[in-house]
């Protein structure tokens, strides 16, 4: 029975983050992704500590926002890059909507663009890494669709030489919940 107890709670708090907050609740494709800073067009209000409790765990504050679920992502044009890394053991091909693409539909301009996993992890890009377009929101890879646990569902993605300071695949943030622009 406790094992039973702690697996429904382990269950419900590894999903958490995909809570849909109560001005959403109409939709049956839950927020995968918030674009918050400089959004000149938000689609949602300001962070709510109890609806938002991922947000609130990793001390994300915003007054407004732009969202996307899984099908307003694929609904954007998508675009293939293919990378190997050194620690990678073979070439791996990922599809999804590109950076520059997602930021424009959200209205978002800025010099920095901080995109966060949902561990917390979040690497500083500049606008010259974005407006480089080599950088990808991949939500394939190999043909298959990435998932929680992985790489998934959101995974920042590009080749080489995509983000000017990265030395490894450090910056390819995986897990991609939130982008910060300022």
């Amino acid at each position: 029975m406790l094992r039973r107890k702690f697996l429904t709670v382990a269950v419900a708090l590894s999903c958490s983050f995909l809570a849909v907050p109560s001005w959403a609740e109409d939709s049956a494709d839950p927020v995968i992704l918030t674009v918050t800073g400089n959004v000149s067009h938000p689609n949602r209000g300001p962070v709510d500590e109890f609806d938002d409790p991922v947000f609130s765990h990793l001390d994300v504050k915003f007054d407004k926002a732009f969202t996307f679920t899984l099908a307003e992502l694929k609904a954007l044009p998508q675009r293939t890059e293919t990378a190997k890394y050194d620690n990678w053991p073979r070439e791996v091909t990922a599809t999804g909507p590109s950076l520059i693409d997602v930021l424009k539909a959200a209205g978002a301009e800025g010099k920095t663009i901080s995109v966060q996993a949902a561990d917390g992890y979040a690497p500083e890009l500049t606008a010259a890494d974005v407006a480089g377009d080599k950088l990808i929101l991949a939500l394939t890879a190999d043909g298959k669709p990435l998932a929680m646990g992985g790489r998934g569902p959101i995974w920042l993605f590009g080749p080489k030489g995509a983000i000017a300071d990265m030395q490894d695949d450090g910056s390819l943030v995986f897990e991609v919940i939130h982008i910060n622009v300022q």
